[in-house]
């Protein structure tokens, strides 16, 4: 059987054999006759199947099947055949994808004292040559054992590794070590070499490191790069067994959502190499934690269109905590009294009833199908969906999945808001620039109502990288004469129009120049140690906690958008540079100045309030609405709608469409005939 990534009317799918599986897909770490067989009658026919031995970050195992990997080359496949024979047993015609877990055991650690504990110190352990070679060899063990017994229903494999099987190097936090620094004199090429110690690496400072701080930018570099290499590893060893007959995934590259000291210290800065290489077919992350309430908009953790410009197969996961969710997890264990209840964190926070829980589900649910994403529902320690309403929820959303499937549909993205990891490390670690300027910047995107894509600029020179109306540059501070010129061509090439935020090039090379800044954005921008007061637009004035340097526009021809409250320029736009450029001094914006600026490149804009959000491609518009009013909405073509979700029909052939609010807050509207 051979198991490939295509796309099918404008959509990536898991194609088994030649026939198409939208992806949507089940994951539990409590499978049982239950769950599995509520979702296989729900229709769904992709699976997960999690094989460990390995205690969770909750002190409780990931499964309760036992350990396979039981020594140095030595391995007991019962676990894995059992689990798996439960879900043949009761999702009869489904496909799976194994999840194998890498990190050292208990027994490994035994024998190798040396050798931290990967889960909690990946980048410490990933250098140590034997266990390496070890886990490699398990991991082609189990593959080949599955291929040989089960090959025929096995679609992948996933690879799971490090704090919570994220790849996360959590708890070193860039610390240096025996192993990790013999590791750093191989990649560096100097037998002298060593890394800088904790107290240098975490010194506090300004935004950037200075250029006498060389040494902490190469070490942070090589942390990252340590994580991204050995997942190349894996996955070269695994395609030697797989050959791409199979797809082959992790959970890695959390740009978007891992703020100030977390971006260094779990090691994603490297998360292109990963996205880009072919030995890669699936990536997963859950749905970001920091848009969870009810009046949040969804958001990726990930830069999802650069995936899906390299035909990777992107994975959210649905794992909020429902209203009938368990709060606490037991650990499997058959004597009561050695028994070991576990919180469930967030459960103190929950959904409340089977409304919130359902406006949660169908929200995510929008963002997937705007962005032709997949989306498996995780039901973590079983019980997550154990409710008549959400398991017809879901029922119907595959169904909704299928309906769509048989069209054609594409993006209607206007904005490319391209981010990128390896301009972080000139950023210092105690700097709250990297929460600005990516993980909240995407609350400013959702409400901004114009649609957007969100990028890598590694994307730049993609053929297939649509014509965007803006281009939004989020963390452009280090940027190569080449990447520079590029961009450059194609904002002249498709008169596009380009936002930069705070410092672009500004630390190009390490060394700090605000020059460059104005070089690049053709606006004189001045540079100073002391804040310039709050944001001021639209009568309001918004107030963003930040480090110096600070900045200001100082361009008597350039045209200003929004004021400091010192009466300086902080944003504002010219036409000189042969395209609008729209530079702003600070790393975020008000949503109604994202509007604005959005609207002066020629961006279509759906929605002019912030609590509507808007999800659409040319097939579809999904609007979730957080406000406690009806939903007014512009449509892109006049006509009438039917909401997919609870089949009301809408008249918008004014060219604007009035959506009642009622309990459940999210729409999917098509076009009638």
């Amino acid at each position: 059987m051979v198991a490939r990534v295509e796309r099918h009317n404008g959509v990536l799918n898991v194609r088994i054999d030649g026939k198409y599986y939208p992806p949507l897909a089940f994951k539990s770490f409590r499978p049982n006759k239950a769950n599995i067989s509520e979702f296989y009658g729900a229709g769904l026919r992709l699976y997960s199947i999690l094989t460990s031995g390995v205690t969770s970050a909750l002190g409780v195992p990931y499964s309760l099947y036992g350990e396979s990997w039981i020594g140095e080359g030595e391995y007991d496949f019962g676990p894995i055949d059992r689990q798996i024979e439960l879900f043949l047993e009761n999702a009869p015609e489904a496909y799976f994808a194994i999840m194998i877990q890498l990190d050292t055991r208990d027994w490994y650690l035994k024998l190798h004292p040396e050798v931290p504990n990967s889960f909690l110190r990946l980048s410490q352990t990933a250098w140590y040559e034997d266990w390496r070679r070890s886990a490699a060899a398990y991991l082609k063990a189990v593959i080949s054992h599955c291929e040989a017994k089960y090959g025929e229903r096995i679609f992948g494999y996933f690879m799971l590794c490090g704090m919570t099987t994220e790849w996360f190097s959590a708890y070193d936090r860039e610390a240096p070590h025996p192993i990790k620094e013999a590791g750093y004199r191989k990649w560096l090429g100097r037998e002298d070499a060593c890394l800088p110690s904790s107290e240098r690496m975490n010194a506090d400072g300004a935004a950037f490191l200075t250029p006498e701080e060389s040494d902490v930018y190469m070490a942070r570099r090589f942390h990252s790069d340590t994580i991204a290499e050995l997942i190349l590893y894996f996955a070269r060893e695994a395609q030697t067994i797989l050959e791409h007959k199979k797809l082959l995934g992790l959970y890695y590259g959390y740009l978007l959502e891992l703020d100030q000291a977390r971006c260094h210290n779990f090691g994603v800065l490297e998360y292109e190499k990963i996205y880009t290489s072919k030995d890669i077919d699936m990536i997963s992350s859950p749905s970001s934690y920091s848009f969870r309430k009810l009046r949040d908009p969804s958001a990726f953790m990930v830069t999802q269109k650069t995936l899906d410009l390299h035909n990777k197969l992107y994975f959210l996961e649905f794992d909020h905590i429902t209203h009938v969710a368990p709060e606490e997890v037991h650990d499997g264990k058959t004597v009561a009294a050695n028994g070991k209840f576990v919180k469930i964190p967030g459960a103190d926070s929950k959904c409340v009833d089977a409304t919130e829980s359902l406006n949660l589900m169908y929200r995510d649910f929008l963002l997937t199908t705007a962005n032709r994403a997949a989306l498996w529902w995780f039901d973590m320690f079983d019980g997550w969906f154990r409710a008549p309403e959400l398991m017809e929820a879901i029922g119907h959303m595959i169904a909704v999945n299928r309906r769509l499937s048989e069209c054609e549909v594409g993006s209607v993205a206007e904005i490319g808001v391209f981010a990128e990891g390896r301009s972080l490390y000139r950023v210092r670690k105690s700097s709250l620039l990297v929460g600005h300027s990516l993980s909240e910047f995407r609350r400013r995107l959702a409400e901004c109502g114009a649609w957007y894509d969100l990028c890598s600029t590694v994307d730049i020179g993609n053929a297939e990288l649509p014509a965007y109306k803006l281009f939004v540059f989020c963390d452009q501070y280090d940027l190569p004469p080449a990447l520079r010129t590029e961009i450059l061509n194609r904002l002249k090439a498709t008169d596009a129009a380009a936002l930069r935020l705070y410092a672009p090039s500004y630390a190009t090379d390490g060394s700090l120049a605000v020059s460059r800044i104005s070089e690049l954005t053709g606006i004189r921008v001045v540079e100073s140690d002391a804040p310039h007061g709050g944001l001021v637009y639209g009568g309001e004035t918004y107030s963003y906690k930040t480090d110096a340097p600070y900045f200001a526009i100082s361009d008597r021809d350039a045209v200003p958008l929004a004021y400091f409250e010192d009466g300086s320029v902080a944003v504002a736009y010219t036409r000189k540079a042969g395209y609008l450029s729209v530079y702003s001094a600070l790393p975020t914006l008000p949503s109604a100045l994202l509007r604005e600026i959005a609207r002066l490149a020629g961006a279509f804009i759906y929605s002019e309030r912030d609590g509507v959000y808007v999800y659409p491609n040319t097939r579809t518009i999904g609007v979730y609405n957080a406000t406690d009013s009806a939903a007014e909405i512009t449509l892109p073509h006049a006509g009438v709608y039917r909401d997919l979700i609870e089949g009301g029909v809408y008249n918008g052939e004014s060219g604007k469409l009035t959506l009642p609010r009622k309990p459940l807050r999210a729409y999917l509207l098509t076009e009638e005939a």
